[in-house]
């Protein structure tokens, strides 16, 4: 691979965690890992990961309904890995957000190809983030961005099409409870709204929703580099 691509993987078994990463990173990825959701919606929460992997059969929430709460985080490629092998179970898996579905038992082969074909395909086109130096490439245009533009920008990213309040952008992304709410949210979206209008719309555009929030709108594809 001509770049390092950062997979998460979400699974109650450690023994499959341990077997997965070894040849995932023998292969180049760079491989997280997480045995219940909620260690990997913490973990998506801090990282920005190019294809994640989830079990549907977790100790704490369905796989399922964790995809759901992933897609609310990314649009990175979602691929199953489960037991499960009903023709309804995969349907239920693509409908909740997932690009794919493998059932166990799997060839590690099969799964790297499967893995590649996705992120892959996520990064044919578009623009790219590159995450050690906090900025947007269109092109050969570089859009540098502080760390907190760097981080509303990505918290933006991953709720595409949603009104999202002054309130809660500053509780996600600012993490902290202090009442300068507004006045911190709108300094920082004026500030990466011009950013954004050094390339046109290709990265996307902050539309304002007059008395409720914020709303993002992407038309390219993102590719990460890290």
């Amino acid at each position: 691979m001509e770049q390092t691509y950062w997979l998460l993987a979400v699974d109650d078994e450690p023994d499959i965690l341990r077997t997965n990463k070894k040849y995932l990173e023998a292969r180049g990825y760079k491989v997280d890992t997480a045995v219940c959701a909620m260690e990997g919606l913490e973990r998506l929460k801090q990282n920005s990961y190019d294809c994640i992997l989830l079990d549907v059969l977790l100790p704490d929430l369905n796989g399922f309904e964790l995809c759901k709460a992933v897609r609310a985080l990314t649009s990175a490629p979602i691929l199953f890995l489960s037991c499960m092998d009903d023709e309804e179970d995969k349907i239920r898996g693509l409908m909740s957000g997932g690009d794919d579905y493998i059932t166990k038992p799997y060839s590690l082969k099969e799964l790297a190809a499967r893995i590649y074909a996705q992120v892959r395909r996520s990064v044919m086109k578009g623009f790219i983030i590159d995450h050690h130096q906090q900025s947007l490439t269109v092109g050969n245009h570089v859009i540098p961005l502080a760390q907190k533009e760097f981080e509303l920008f990505l918290y933006l990213l991953g709720n595409p099409g949603r009104i999202l309040t002054q309130e809660e952008i500053y509780r996600e992304v600012w993490r902290s409870g202090k009442p300068d709410t507004a006045n911190s949210v709108a300094v920082y979206i004026a500030r990466l709204r011009r950013k954004l209008e050094e390339v046109g719309d290709f990265v996307g555009r902050i539309d304002t929703v007059r008395g409720e929030g914020y709303q993002f709108y992407t038309k390219a594809e993102v590719r990460t580099r890290l």
